[in-house]
């Protein structure tokens, strides 16, 4: 797989340098072809291996500016591969939706049973959004 496409989003994959400018080549020429442009500045590169050193890939003649970290489709991605900052935001999503239901937590006429079935379809899917089993 070398792309993702949402829309007018493409996000483009490649596992060497050489390969995701052949790519952006590609993307560039096929627009062209039907009186389009890239914009550049709206184009970014993130590097996710152990090489650190700078990816410089190229529209035309224009640089296209290098990020740590993208979102895409409401998912953040990070170039250290990591998840961390995502699930901390989960997180803290869920524990301000369990405190903006205190008072049915503290509610004596409902019963532990029926609010820990709250807590499944009001509060879980929250932590669980987009989540990979």
């Amino acid at each position: 797989m070398t792309n993702l496409r949402y829309a007018d989003d493409i996000v483009l994959i490649a596992s060497t340098r050489q390969e995701l400018q052949a790519l952006v080549n590609r993307v560039h020429s096929a627009a062209v072809s039907v009186g389009m442009r890239l914009n550049v500045k709206k184009i970014e590169t993130m590097g996710v291996c152990d090489d650190k050193s700078p990816i410089t890939v190229k529209v035309g003649l224009d640089a296209l500016r290098e990020v740590h970290s993208f979102k895409y489709l409401g998912a953040k991605f990070k170039a250290d591969a990591t998840c961390v900052e995502q699930v901390k935001t989960r997180l803290g999503l869920a524990r301000d939706r369990m405190g903006s239901l205190t008072t049915l937590w503290k509610s004596g006429t409902l019963s532990n049973e029926l609010k820990a079935r709250l807590i499944q379809a009001l509060v879980w899917p929250i932590v669980t959004y987009r989540a990979e089993a």
